[in-house]
């Protein structure tokens, strides 16, 4: 029986995609996307170059589908923090694990930072889906925390999103000597200054 085309790539797809993400991310941790070649990262990953193109037809769509590979890996953990029972807890946890993604790959958060910060407006960089994932969580959980009005959630998030996205990246690039837990805490001090000053979330 033969399978179909559409069927046949999704599979080889899902089984080469984290020998490409893990190869991509080492390579491209201290060189820019032009200079990386397809070639490159095949041979890292241990897949044929013609396996890549069959997989994602080009370059450019094999690192867009990368850093889409990597904003699943990122939001499942996520979410799976956010269900945690104590809001303010999993808000903690989420801060640590993103921390902690952006240590194990600090190249997806460069690249996926670089490709935001190349729109031209600011709306471009909240609309685009990772953030607002991550935002809407955040939002979620909060909500379950204290009481906000609704023009001042996405600012919350974003902040909140913004400070450990960056931080993260600076502490793995060695431009800070903030350790982990400093870090942590100094982006939850947005959430305790919520908790001194709103009322609290209603169970």
């Amino acid at each position: 029986m033969t399978t179909p085309t559409g069927q046949r790539r999704r599979v080889r797809a899902t089984d080469s995609k984290e020998k490409l993400f893990e190869a991509a991310m080492q390579l491209l941790g201290s060189r820019s996307p032009e200079s990386v070649s397809v070639d490159e990262i095949a041979a890292a990953a241990g897949v044929s170059k013609g396996t890549v193109y069959y997989n994602f037809g080009s370059k450019d769509e094999l690192v867009s589908q990368i850093l889409s590979y990597g904003a699943h890996k990122l939001m499942g953990e996520l979410a799976r923090a956010a269900s945690g029972e104590d809001p303010y807890l999993a808000l903690r946890q989420m801060v640590e694990f993103s921390m902690d993604f952006v240590a194990s790959y600090p190249s997806f958060a460069h690249l996926w930072m670089q490709e935001q910060l190349s729109a031209d407006t600011a709306t471009a960089f909240a609309s685009t889906p990772l953030h607002t994932q991550v935002t809407g969580l955040i939002i979620e959980v909060l909500e379950r925390l204290v009481v906000l009005e609704p023009d001042q959630k996405l600012s919350v998030a974003t902040s909140i999103f913004g400070a450990a996205l960056f931080t993260a990246r600076m502490r793995a690039s060695g431009q800070t000597g903030l350790d982990r837990g400093q870090t942590v805490r100094a982006v939850l001090l947005t959430v305790d200054g919520l908790r001194a000053t709103r009322p609290a979330a209603v169970s």
